[in-house]
Order: structure tokens, then C-alpha cells, then sequence
């Protein structure tokens, strides 16, 4: 008798056990889902400083199966810039891109609050911007 309760605790505290890590597993694709959705939208940027002055860009992100695509409206901006990647980590979006007349791959590092934008270019020069959806 003793072992027939033994071994029923034994399955429900393992049965439990797997139960809550479907659940967490659930609501872990729901934060990711709604984390996501946050960044999508036209990005009305200025950066300031830059060897060519300040840069006034629009940068389109939308969502990509599982990920983000980013893209420039305007086609001066896209023909400098080669957009190669984008991607959010720990809740900032980086989108990285070559510029051709340096040779070089630099990131946005993009902070959203709201609507509204800031961080880095290059981790050098400091944006600032909006967010529309």
C-alpha cells in the first residue's frame, strides 16, 4: 500500500512539473509575439553628427516569418546603405547594415519607448526619432 501512494505522489509531482513547463512555454511565445510587434513600423530617425552632417532617414521595419526586415523609403539613402541583418536582443533593435563608401558594417542600436526612438548609430553617433504604426 505504502508504495502504490509512493508511487502515485511520485507521478503527479512529475506530471505537475511538466504541466507548468508547457505553460511557461506558452506564455514565453506570447511575450515574444507582443516583444516583436512593438518595432514594427516606419522609424522617422535623425542622427546627429556624422562625417556627412546630420541624416534625417526612414527606415521601414515589418515583420519576416519569425523575425523583423528592415528597409529605406528613400532610394538615395538605400543606395548608400545595404541593410544586411535585423534582429532584437534583450529588448533593443539592432539593424545592421554596410555602407559602400567606407566599407564597413555598423549597426542602429534602436531604443523604443512608445512611439518615440533613441540610441546609436555606430555606437557613436546619438538618434533620436518617432515610431509610426
Amino acid at each position: 500500500m505504502k508504495n502504490k501512494i509512493f508511487i502515485l505522489t511520485f507521478f503527479l509531482t512529475f506530471s505537475s512539473c511538466s504541466l507548468f513547463q508547457k505553460t511557461q512555454t506558452v506564455s514565453q511565445n506570447i511575450e515574444s509575439e507582443d516583444s516583436i510587434q512593438k518595432f514594427i513600423g516606419v522609424y522617422d530617425i535623425k542622427v546627429f553628427g556624422t562625417p556627412e552632417g546630420d541624416l534625417e532617414l526612414k527606415i521601414n521595419v515589418s515583420k519576416d516569418g519569425d523575425g523583423l526586415k528592415s528597409s529605406f523609403e528613400s532610394e538615395e539613402v538605400a543606395n548608400a546603405f545595404d541593410i544586411t541583418g535585423t534582429e532584437i536582443d534583450q529588448g533593443i533593435l539592432y539593424i545592421d547594415i554596410y555602407v559602400s563608401s567606407y566599407g564597413v558594417n555598423i549597426a542602429f542600436e534602436i531604443y523604443v519607448e512608445g512611439n518615440q526612438v533613441s540610441g546609436y548609430l555606430a555606437d557613436m553617433f546619438e538618434l533620436e526619432g518617432t515610431i509610426s504604426n
